[in-house]
């Protein structure tokens, strides 16, 4: 829920914004009004070529970046990522494709109750202050098909994993190739980056390797319509006249995300002072920003912001985030670098990844649906 507070002074009006994130519901005061372009020294652009040399000087070098723009907004862009241009256009394109195709055709991999698939606009609202989410998306998740390591000796074999009908999708020429490939590029890049924010915590490179061995992760294709210019900002307003969003305001669950981006833009990041600033597309590059699972861990040193997504263009616009979480049959414990010396270290009682994955989504689910709400599909 949100409720609004004016402001008794000339300055900006005001409203307390909730968002049920992963860690419980979060309160902010955000700014009304449209939003404003992100200064250069809000979201970093950090070339991490650095990540793939043999120099650890040169991995430190960069993970010295990250951990300055994670302890800040929390959000940055790459750039020298090592992702070829062609897999990421071969995906959008591919992404396209799918969302231009009929209703019927994109209903045959519609799984009800399932955590995969495809789901249509107007079914999901994110946050209960805001519209009903407009945007279309499909959701892929993490099998040992897609991932060229998931067979190197000493790592975790749990789960049983069922490959995803893509026989479902042949309406849509190359789309299981172009999702797979595009899904296996971003894990690796995740798992590097993963290692580079060890080196940022003052961790060994290698300590979060077996916890992502086999991770809760999940490729999304969002698509976006245009949607109407409105500044009203949440609880102002009808229900037809209050700010529409294609994605609410919310926190990401996991680690780390990677998202890819056309030239539309329409991602907003809640700046610390309140006001929504936008990240706009740079060419070349890829926006990366931490999840609350990765604030948990840290006890809030890595920041989990606030986001959301709009589209206020004539035209339509896609985003094709990547979502890495860890296993889950990995304990959550705080990690040894952000425990003040004398204190004692949190375990969160042994909770397992996927069990806390699985409370904090039937939890917003509950609260949710007990704001009127459209529950996350």
């Amino acid at each position: 829920m949100a409720i609004t507070t004016t402001v008794s002074t000339e300055e900006t009006e005001t409203y307390i914004l909730q968002v049920d994130s992963a860690l419980g519901p979060i309160s902010r005061t955000a700014k009304r009004g449209p939003p404003r372009d992100a200064r250069p020294d809000e979201i970093a652009i950090i070339d991490i070529s650095g990540i793939y040399s043999d120099d650890i000087s040169e991995r430190r070098a960069v993970a010295d970046k990250i951990r300055s723009a994670c302890t800040r907004l929390g959000f940055f862009y790459i750039t020298n990522h090592g992702i070829p241009d062609h897999i990421s256009e071969r995906a959008a394109e591919a992404c396209l494709d799918f969302f231009h195709s009929s209703v019927d055709d994109k209903n045959k991999i519609y799984f009800d109750h399932e955590i995969e698939g495809y789901t249509g606009r107007n079914n999901e609202q994110i946050n209960t202050a805001e519209s009903v989410d407009v945007r279309e998306k499909f959701k892929l998740h993490y099998r040992p098909s897609m991932d060229p390591t998931s067979k190197l000796p000493g790592y975790p074999s749990g789960g049983t994993y069922q490959e995803f009908p893509w026989e479902r999708t042949t309406h849509v020429p190359s789309f299981a190739d172009a999702m797979t490939d595009c899904f296996t590029a971003r894990l690796q890049l995740a798992r590097r980056l993963l290692r580079t924010c060890a080196l940022a915590l003052d961790l060994p490179e290698d300590y979060f390797d077996e916890k992502v061995a086999q991770p809760n992760a999940a490729l999304v294709l969002n698509y976006y319509p245009p949607t109407a210019t409105n500044t009203n900002g949440p609880e102002r307003g009808t229900e037809e006249t209050r700010e529409q969003v294609g994605l609410g305001s919310h926190t990401d669950f996991g680690i780390l995300t990677i998202l890819w981006q056309d030239n539309t833009g329409g991602l907003q990041i809640l700046s610390p002072e309140g006001e929504w600033i936008n990240a706009k597309p740079i060419p070349g590059t890829l926006v990366c920003n931490m999840g609350d699972l990765m604030s948990m861990i840290t006890k809030g040193r890595f920041v989990s912001d606030i986001h959301k997504a709009k589209n206020e263009t004539a035209g339509e616009r896609i985003s094709i985030p990547f979502f890495l979480g860890f296993g889950p049959k990995v304990p959550i414990e705080v990690v040894e670098t952000c425990v003040q010396p004398g204190a004692v270290k949190e375990r969160y009682e042994g909770i397992l990844a996927g069990e806390w994955l699985r409370k904090r989504q039937i939890d917003l689910k509950v609260a949710k649906l007990g704001k009127g709400g459209v529950p996350v599909q």
